[in-house]
């Protein structure tokens, strides 16, 4: 008959594994609510990715909004806008784009820089709603054609629309890309 050689470990914990593991558990929980009220907190105005102003040149202030993934985050960013805008976007599905987002497209941007993948749906939606219309392959393109298509008194707002797409890994790295590009000017 085999025997079993008891190595210390005990299949039913005693008390005081039981409170050892109650506080390991409690403490992953309040980790996992603050990183929960991190990221709540961090979608405010003025977070960075999130309607944060990078920087002013010659009168143009540059707005990260990189966290804006959907056209909703976009409508919003856009709704924030007080002052004549050149939205740099990445949105590719004209279906994507309601109706409501078209008014405030029509009532914020004076003109659009798409970045990535060239779609000729969207850019000719676009140009057949009379908004000045680029497009460009990469970051620093999109910036740049940003800043020469605005004026004194504008804003130039990088809200995407969309995913990183493999682009990038995060929209954090997307956005930090856009203040690199901007440093860049």
């Amino acid at each position: 008959m085999a025997t079993h050689k008891n190595i210390g470990y005990n299949a039913f914990p005693t008390t005081d594994n039981r409170s050892s593991m109650a506080a390991a558990l409690a403490g992953k929980l309040l980790n996992a609510r603050n990183e929960s009220l991190n990221d709540s907190m961090s979608d405010f105005e003025g977070s960075a990715n999130k309607l944060e102003l990078v920087k002013s040149i010659e009168g143009i202030d540059f707005i990260n909004d990189s966290r804006s993934t959907n056209v909703n985050a976009v409508w919003f960013a856009l709704e924030s806008m007080t002052k004549p805008t050149t939205w740099i976007m990445s949105i590719e599905d004209r279906d994507s784009i309601s109706d409501d987002l078209l008014d405030i497209i029509r009532d914020k941007v004076k003109h659009i820089v798409i970045m990535g993948v060239y779609k000729p749906e969207i850019f000719d939606f676009f140009a057949e709603q009379n908004i000045a219309v680029d497009f460009t392959m990469n970051m620093e393109d999109a910036v740049r054609t940003a800043y020469y298509a605005a004026a004194a008194g504008d804003a130039i707002l990088f809200a995407p629309g969309t995913t990183s797409f493999g682009m990038y890994r995060t929209y954090r790295e997307r956005g930090d890309k856009f203040k690199e590009a901007v440093a860049q000017l």
